[in-house]
């Protein structure tokens, strides 16, 4: 029986690349590391859905299933119909809860092509990209370390 931890990526409409190699990065891991070491790495994210004030809850519950959540960043939290404020406090506030099984939090940011800065009150990010490819070495890394504390060699 494999170890399962979903991962949340939670990512606005100009990083839709990102998104797809989210899959792929998580897929290739999983083959490659996860699975001869008994663990899986369950990808989550929102999809196509343009609108999610609709869907909020059943939102909300994917994050409360998740063991870890990302949240790429691009210029601010997003238009109201993909904004993620509410949903990334949601998540630091369940890794505070021993109850539930997040484990971590993580911010990362796609550097603009204009050089500007993100909108003021956003997170720290833990790490910047400039490429998709380079948001799958961060995310690799992510990941390879989230396997290790799931299943230490």
């Amino acid at each position: 029986m494999y170890q399962m931890h979903r991962v949340f990526c939670a990512t606005p409409w100009e990083l839709e690349g990102e998104q797809h190699a989210f899959y792929d990065v998580i897929g290739g891991l999983n083959e490659r590391e996860g699975i001869p070491r008994g663990v899986l790495f369950v990808p989550v994210t929102l999809g196509d859905i343009r609108d999610k004030r609709r869907h909020q809850f059943t939102v909300d519950e994917n994050i409360r299933d998740c063991s870890h959540y990302i949240l790429l960043l691009y210029q601010d939290w997003g238009p109201p119909e993909r904004n993620f404020e509410n949903d990334y406090l949601l998540a630091l506030q369940c890794v505070g809860d021993s109850a539930l099984p997040m484990q971590s939090v993580t911010v990362l940011q796609k550097r603009q092509l204009s050089g500007k800065p993100l909108a003021d009150g956003l997170p720290e990010p833990q790490a910047v990209f400039s490429t998709t490819e380079e948001f799958g070495h961060c995310l690799n890394s992510l990941l390879s370390a989230w396997l290790d504390l799931a299943s230490p060699r």
